[in-house]
């Protein structure tokens, strides 16, 4: 069973925008599969040149699979980084059934 952690929060607004990519980041370290999802605003968070972008290529290192909503990305016009997957909100509610999920 694949982890599944969800954002949606602004990468440059939140607390601490990086922290999703952290989480992710570590408990792919314990070697279960982990899938992060960046939605709405915080797709962003893969743009090229972003300030936390480490963050997220730190997730990608570890084996995270990162998965962008495509139309957020369209709407936000970010080309997102290599290794990062364009998805449809249909594509993450599937997962959702399927998979231990939880919202960050």
């Amino acid at each position: 069973m694949t982890t599944l952690l969800l954002t949606s929060r602004d990468p440059l607004t939140a607390g601490d925008g990086a922290y999703p990519a952290r989480a992710a980041r570590d408990l792919a370290k314990t070697g279960e599969p982990v899938t992060l999802v960046l939605l709405e605003d915080a797709v962003t968070l893969a743009r090229i040149g972003h300030r936390d972008l480490e963050h997220l290529v730190g997730a990608l290192d570890a084996g995270v699979e990162v998965l962008v909503e495509d139309d957020a990305r369209k709407r936000r016009a970010v080309e997102p980084i290599d290794g990062v997957k364009p998805t449809t909100f249909l594509e993450v509610a599937d997962r959702l059934t399927a998979d231990r999920s939880a919202w960050l």
